[in-house]
């Protein structure tokens, strides 16, 4: 099982508090759904899960392996990408070494971006770099999925398949963290919810656990 423990985890930037003593757990074969409003520290704790800020105080660890020594699958809603490669030529630098040409077909075919992998970053909307990424990321480790307002640029239809292969993955045992401000988008997928405000968990909990409806839950918690 690769479950991903955070405990005790605070990071301060400048003479800014971000991160107050922050736990709870990412588990295997889970969704869980990270929500909070825009500048409560959804964006600053997953910099901490992908290792770009190390700064932090606390632990995280997979299998009690510190996981800054480990590599994650990152989606982020703003894409990264090498301007002088094309789409296509992004994927072959990805998936070189271990994924096979079906499943790389597999991905093209689910996102609909076949017509583009001849083309350049610049030459893409903002939805086709997010499957981009999304690819990109799913052609990665299987075990460990990070993403923070993955839908951003998304249409529903794509909405719906990306949240599809989601579930398919969680049911192959990956863990999966998705952050969102929007619980419309990921209630319906999601196990478990952690819930954070000015940089503080307010809420974690198994799904099935809850007394009250989600809806319910982030009205308490966020007033709206």
């Amino acid at each position: 099982m690769n479950n991903i423990e955070i405990k005790n985890l605070n990071l301060k930037l400048g003479n800014s508090d971000i991160l107050n003593n922050i736990s709870f757990d990412i588990i295997a074969g889970k969704i869980t759904g990270f929500i909070g409003n825009n500048g409560a520290g959804k964006t600053s704790l997953i910099k901490c899960l992908t290792s770009f800020y190390r700064n932090y105080d606390g632990s995280i660890k997979i299998n009690n392996q510190d996981l800054k020594t480990i590599h994650i699958s990152y989606i982020t809603d703003s894409p990264v990408y090498y301007e002088e490669l094309t789409f296509g030529e992004h994927i072959e630098f990805i998936s070189a070494i271990n994924e096979s040409k079906e499943l790389i077909d597999y991905y093209i075919d689910l996102f609909e971006v076949r017509r583009y992998l001849n083309h350049f970053p610049s030459e893409l909307s903002k939805g086709t770099l997010q499957k981009m990424m999304i690819i990109l990321a799913l052609l990665r480790n299987k075990k460990l999925l990070i993403a923070d307002e993955p839908f951003t640029g998304l249409d529903p239809s794509q909405v719906d398949v990306f949240k599809s292969e989601l579930i398919s993955l969680r049911n192959k045992g990956c863990a999966i963290l998705i952050s969102s401000h929007q619980l419309s988008l990921i209630d319906e997928i999601c196990d478990n919810f952690v819930f954070i405000k000015a940089g503080q968990v307010v809420y974690a909990s198994d799904k099935s656990a809850k007394e009250n409806n989600t809806y319910d839950l982030y009205r308490k918690y966020f007033g709206k």
